[in-house]
């Protein structure tokens, strides 16, 4: 059990896309691995792909809940030491768990790894690596820019615990939310390798690319700092009052 890895994919209407995502998933060269699909309520037969391979859990959402309780049911469903995100439009590299792993072993302290992808524009075209040096991850920098991105992510189960998962009250924004909480108290470690293909459809189907969804990114981008900035301050009073 030490290095099993629980690889969680929320799904709203994926189309073929997911059939990708499972393949990328279960390519990797890291094989210790449990997949949980979560079906938010999609209009399309998500189960029918899913059932084509063995032995990957099938979830579905009796209503559409958003990307974070779709998130958090897979992994309250699940037990591995390790957590590790793919959005069902993505691709993985067959890496990316080893790397992710083999950075944990390296850095006992930190609490998740993510690391560096590529954008795969419509499903034809192909950046470069979207960061051309390795990036220093902190709360601070976090705090500036968002410098995680999810399907590059790697947990360990104890600190996602720790913050409670995923927000359900954000539709949008919810991983930064994750990832700030992360980093004010763990160590994240950047591994500059490309991990995986970020799909970018615009105009796509999927569900944060609802107009009614993206007007709420900015404002809850300055919620989340700010509370973030509150707790920050609590914890650091606390400290001064305990000496």
């Amino acid at each position: 059990m030490k290095n099993y890895v629980d690889i969680i994919i929320p799904a709203y209407n994926p189309g073929t896309f997911l059939d990708e995502a499972i393949q990328s998933a279960l390519d990797q060269t890291h094989k210790n691995i449990n997949i949980i699909v979560i079906d938010d309520n999609s209009t399309e037969d998500v189960e029918s792909i899913v059932k084509k391979y063995k032995n990957i859990k099938y979830i579905r959402n009796e209503k559409n809940l958003g990307p974070a309780a779709s998130r958090n049911i897979g992994i309250k469903s699940s037990d591995a030491p390790f957590v590790s995100l793919l959005d069902a439009d993505d691709i993985w590299y067959a890496h990316k768990l080893e790397l992710s792993l083999n950075s944990f072993d390296k850095n006992s302290e930190a609490g998740m790894t993510c690391g560096n992808y590529q954008v795969l524009l419509n499903r034809r075209g192909l950046s470069k690596p979207f960061y051309s040096r390795p990036v220093e991850i902190t709360w601070e920098k976090m705090m500036r820019q968002n410098f995680v991105a999810s399907g590059s992510t790697t947990i360990r189960r104890e600190v996602l615990e720790s913050v409670a998962l995923f927000d359900e009250d954000l539709w949008i924004s919810e991983d930064y939310d994750c990832w700030i909480k992360i980093s004010e108290e763990n160590k994240i470690e950047y591994i500059h390798t490309p991990l995986y293909k970020y799909s970018v459809i615009p105009r796509g189907d999927s569900l944060t690319n609802s107009s009614n969804i993206l007007k709420d990114q900015d404002s809850n981008i300055a919620k989340i700092r700010d509370k973030s900035k509150e707790r920050m301050r609590n914890k650091l009073l606390l400290k001064k009052l305990m000496v």
